[in-house]
């Protein structure tokens, strides 16, 4: 059996920087789609995002592997899979952040490691304390943002908050398959052709709504951002973090994602939170960091950079 070389350290930090720039892409992206909101309808967006990164990544898959030879229970399920991570998820994604702050909407989504572990036991994914006590506070955190929701003239809303909550639910279903399912017929094959097939349905139902006239050339511009940098960039660098420092090293920088949405939404949206939401949002991070931070003996056979 030949045992792979470790990466040097000139690609480990190639890496890191990869992760770095898809954390700001994700975190911006979140920002950019409420911007979005106010030019253009959900399914418009959906649509040019859809369109754009299922080309892109189906066309980068046969390019690197071939067309799959899966069985019709693979193709089935994959594109199962893709349906609640992209169709589902996309359309309630959208809706709540239409009804709530950006910072808010990443916050949220955030959640997406946390609620991968308890979701994880019905699949008999074993817990560890430290990831239990982690979740455990990120559910005190969003028990405190619901709690805020019944305060006149609080910024968030229950809607917006429940819209986001299955938003979040929906993806970590689609990234716990998306667990199993890669190591069987690879990453990038997975996540093109569940993207492709799963958006089939969204994009049918959405087709009739689609509407361009009058539309500002920047706004279109910013759905194709959206749909290759989140979509595409973002997921290509990540895959690259994983593979060269590993899944646990590289997920812990995904808590970054929300600060970034809830700065950009305050810097360029003009968000003004009260201090009890930032409290709440830092005790959900703090929460999440927890869950997914390396084991020690994952850190400690993982090469440093």
């Amino acid at each position: 059996m030949t045992v792979s070389p470790a990466p040097s350290v000139p690609e480990q930090r190639a890496a890191l920087l990869g992760v770095i720039v898809t954390v700001i892409i994700w975190g911006g992206n979140v920002v950019l789609l409420k911007a979005l909101l106010g030019h253009l309808n959900a399914e418009t967006i959906n649509v040019g995002r859809f369109l754009i990164a299922g080309t892109l990544l189906v066309t980068l898959a046969v390019r690197a592997h071939g067309w799959p030879s899966w069985t019709r229970r693979t193709w089935l399920t994959v594109a199962g899979v893709g349906l609640v991570g992209n169709s589902l998820f996309q359309a309630l994604f959208l809706t709540g952040i239409h009804l709530s702050p950006a910072g808010v909407s990443g916050v949220v989504n955030g959640l997406v490691p946390v609620l991968v572990l308890p979701l994880g036991l019905l699949l008999g994914v074993k817990v560890t304390r430290r990831q239990a006590g982690g979740v455990t506070l990120a559910f005190a955190g969003l028990l405190t943002l619901l709690l805020l929701t019944r305060q006149p003239g609080a910024p968030v809303s229950l809607a917006g908050l429940g819209w986001l909550l299955l938003a979040a639910t929906a993806w970590a279903v689609y990234t716990l398959f998306n667990r199993m399912l890669s190591a069987r017929v690879g990453a990038l094959p997975f996540v093109a052709f569940s993207l492709a097939l799963g958006c089939v349905p969204y994009l049918l139902l959405a087709a009739p709504h689609v509407h361009l006239r009058g539309t500002p050339p920047l706004a279109l511009l910013g759905v194709a951002v959206s749909g290759l940098g989140a979509n595409v960039i973002a997921y290509l660098a990540w895959a690259r973090g994983t593979q060269v420092l590993g899944a646990a090293r590289t997920s812990v920088w995904n808590t970054l994602a929300p600060v970034i949405a809830l700065l950009l939404g305050a810097a360029t949206l003009h968000e003004r939170l009260p201090l009890s939401v930032w409290m709440a949002a830092g005790v959900i991070l703090v929460g999440a960091a927890l869950a997914n931070w390396p084991a020690r003996t994952e850190r400690s056979n993982t090469p440093a950079t």
